[in-house]
């Protein structure tokens, strides 16, 4: 058996692997890993390792670069995903060969952080990961609410007229949050393309012409989700009737908890209960100690374990990930 990356040409027989995969919402396995190859800006083959034996590709794991806010700094990530065995080659340990050769290129590319999301905690504990519960909310409507500042217009984004400043918003608001992706151009370019499942529903709050307020959202298995929000310093109120309006719709969604009081009082005068939970699927990994202290900006304590400098810079209970940036 070989380890590798991605060949050229070879796109297709990793479609064709990843097909195997049994996906909800109605996804063929190539239709739904084919957006990475074709719509993000950001795919490189050499980011794509496979397993190949007798001249047929049985397993792949993919690396998705990233830069996360952590501590004062923006620390290289690596996310971690289109993480599959073919039936005929499973339990003969070549996924954990393979997840082993993806790591050891994240440490070599100066990635000091490793991030997936997953249903199989136990395989990946095994395989030295965390999990990591970031803190997300059900957001329930409970009560009507009343109707929008009159000031305030409400309706779907306007790309050319409103992606830039959703992208300031974005930059303002995701920066005070630690574990949010850092996004340039490119990044939002690809975010856009590949975050709905397949489309996504985008809003926007103007006052006065001027975007205040942004939220985002997906169906997953036919269930509502907030993928990402975001508001001015002084614009929690517009930010909470954009999300009131879109839960009056959907009856409510799952999405990632705000760390925003000042968003969670205006959401409960909207009739809005903000229920916290977690999601149990988040891991990271420590790839590279020194350098995430260094990255990160703070000092490293002697015989400090992994697992407790993750604690100390990327608290679960206080780290955001937006679902828009999932991989």
């Amino acid at each position: 058996m070989e380890i590798r990356t991605l060949k050229a040409g070879e796109r297709g027989q990793v479609l064709d692997l990843l097909d195997c995969w049994e996906l909800p919402d109605g996804w063929r396995g190539r239709d739904f890993f084919r957006r990475y190859m074709e719509q993000d800006p950001s795919f490189r083959d050499e980011n794509f390792w496979v397993a190949e034996e007798r001249e047929r590709l049985v397993c792949c794991v993919q690396i998705f670069p990233r830069a996360v806010r952590v501590g004062t700094g923006a620390v290289p990530m690596g996310g971690i995903g289109s993480v599959f065995t073919h039936p005929d080659a499973r339990s003969s340990g070549t996924a954990s060969a393979v997840l082993r050769r993806a790591e050891e290129a994240m440490r070599e590319r100066g990635m000091s952080l490793g991030m997936l999301f997953t249903g199989r905690v136990g395989f990946y504990e095994r395989l030295g990961w965390r999990a990591w519960p970031l803190a997300n909310a059900l957001y329930i409507r409970q009560s009507d609410s009343p109707p929008p500042e009159p000031d305030l217009e409400l309706g779907p984004l306007d790309a050319g007229a409103d992606l830039e400043a959703a992208k300031r918003i974005h930059a303002h608001y995701s920066a005070q949050r630690m574990g949010s992706v850092v996004r340039d151009d490119a990044g939002w370019e690809g975010n856009l393309r590949v975050s709905g499942n397949p489309d996504e529903d985008f809003r926007v709050a103007r006052r006065d012409g001027v975007v205040v307020g942004y939220a985002r959202f997906i169906a997953l298995e036919n269930h509502p989700i907030l993928a990402e929000f975001g508001r001015g310093a002084a614009d929690a109120d517009a930010l909470a009737s954009l999300l009131a309006a879109a839960f009056a719709e959907r009856g409510g969604a799952y999405g990632p908890a705000p760390a925003d009081p000042e968003l969670e009082q205006a959401l409960a005068a909207r009739g809005i209960e903000v229920r916290g939970m977690s999601d149990p699927n988040a891991m990271l990994r420590c790839l590279d100690a020194k350098a995430l202290c260094a990255a990160s900006g703070v000092d490293p304590i002697p015989g400090e374990n992994d697992g407790d400098l993750l604690r100390r810079v990327l608290p679960p209970e206080r780290s955001l990930f937006w679902p828009s940036d999932r991989f």
